[in-house]
C-alpha cells in the first residue's frame, strides 16, 4: 500500500477517521505556506493536500479563489509548488502530501516532468480535478511510474455505472464530493452525501474521504457516521487565517487551533458497521 492508504488504514485500525487539510500553496507567500504545513502536521492532520494556484479554478468557491489570486498576485508559479514541498519535507513533515491541481499547469509544465518533479520533491499523490479518467491514461501511467497515487473525485451525480468505471482507476483514497457545485464551507452537509459514501464504499476497498462543505467538528463526526474514512477541509481552514494575515503568528495559531479541533473530532469516530474500508 502507498503511504496515503497506509495512513488511513492505521487510523481505521484504531477506530479513528483521517483529517485531510488543504493548503493553497503560495497564499500569501511561500514562507507562510511552509509554516502552515508544519503547523497542520503538528496539529495532527493525517494528509496534506497542497493546492497549486490556477487562474481559472472552476471547481473552487470564492474563499479558495481568493487564496489562489493572492498567491498568483505574489508571483507564485508551478515551480514554486515543488520548492514548497522540498521545504516542508526539510522541516521534518512526514505526512503524506497530495498535489491538487487543474490539468493546464501540468500540461504546460510537461506531464512527465511534472510527475518527476513532484515525486522528487516529496509528493505522494496527485489530484487533477478537471481531468476525466477517459483522458488521463498518460498521466496515470506517468504518476504510477514515479510512485504517485492518483486520487479520483466522485459526486452525488456520479451514477453507479460511472462509479464502476472510475473507482478501479483510483489509488490512495477516493475523494467524495458532498454536493454538486463548488468548494466552500456550508452550514449543513447534504443528505445526498451519505448515499454517495454508501454507494462508493460498496464498490471499492480504498478509503473514502468526504469533502466540500466540511468546516466544523460536527461536520467531521457526521461524515464519519455516514461511513466515510475521513474528511477534507479547505475553505474553512483558509477562513481561519485569511482575515489575520497582517499578524502572521496569530494567523498560524488560528490554523493550528482549528486543525486540532477537527482532528480531535475524528478520534473514535469510525462506525463499526460502516462498509468495506477495513
Amino acid at each position: 500500500m502507498s503511504r496515503i492508504h497506509t495512513a488511513f488504514e492505521e487510523n481505521l485500525s484504531k477506530g479513528d477517521g483521517s483529517f485531510i487539510a488543504y493548503v493553497c500553496a503560495g497564499d500569501p507567500d511561500v514562507q507562510f505556506t511552509v509554516e502552515q504545513a508544519v503547523k497542520l502536521s503538528e496539529a495532527g492532520a493525517d494528509v496534506l493536500e497542497l493546492g497549486l494556484p490556477f487562474s481559472d479554478p472552476v471547481a473552487d468557491g470564492p474563499v479558495i479563489q481568493s487564496a489562489m489570486n493572492r498567491a498568483l498576485s505574489g508571483g507564485f508559479s508551478t515551480e514554486d509548488v515543488f520548492r514548497v514541498l522540498r521545504s516542508v519535507r526539510g522541516r521534518g513533515v512526514d505526512r503524506p502530501i497530495v498535489i491538487m491541481t487543474y490539468y493546464n499547469p501540468v500540461l504546460q509544465y510537461g506531464p512527465e516532468k511534472f510527475c518527476k518533479a513532484a515525486a522528487e520533491a516529496g509528493a505522494d499523490g496527485l489530484l487533477v480535478v478537471d481531468l476525466p479518467p477517459e483522458e488521463s491514461a498518460e498521466l496515470d501511467s506517468l504518476a504510477s511510474s514515479f510512485g504517485l497515487d492518483v486520487i479520483r473525485l466522485v459526486a452525488p451525480s456520479t451514477s453507479s455505472q460511472r462509479l464502476d468505471e472510475v473507482l478501479p482507476r483510483a489509488s490512495g483514497f477516493v475523494y467524495a464530493v458532498s454536493v454538486a457545485g463548488i468548494t466552500g464551507a456550508r452550514l449543513e452537509l447534504a443528505t445526498s452525501a451519505g448515499e454517495l459514501v454508501r454507494r462508493t464504499t460498496a464498490r471499492t476497498r480504498l478509503p473514502v474521504a468526504l469533502g466540500f462543505g466540511i468546516s466544523t467538528p460536527e461536520h467531521v463526526r457526521l461524515a464519519l457516521s455516514m461511513g466515510a474514512a475521513g474528511v477534507v477541509e479547505g475553505s474553512g481552514l483558509i477562513a481561519t487565517y485569511s482575515a489575520a494575515l497582517q499578524e502572521r503568528e496569530r494567523a498560524l495559531d488560528n490554523v493550528e487551533r482549528h486543525a486540532r479541533a477537527m482532528k480531535h473530532a475524528t478520534l473514535g469516530g469510525i462506525v463499526s458497521e460502516a462498509p468495506a474500508q477495513r
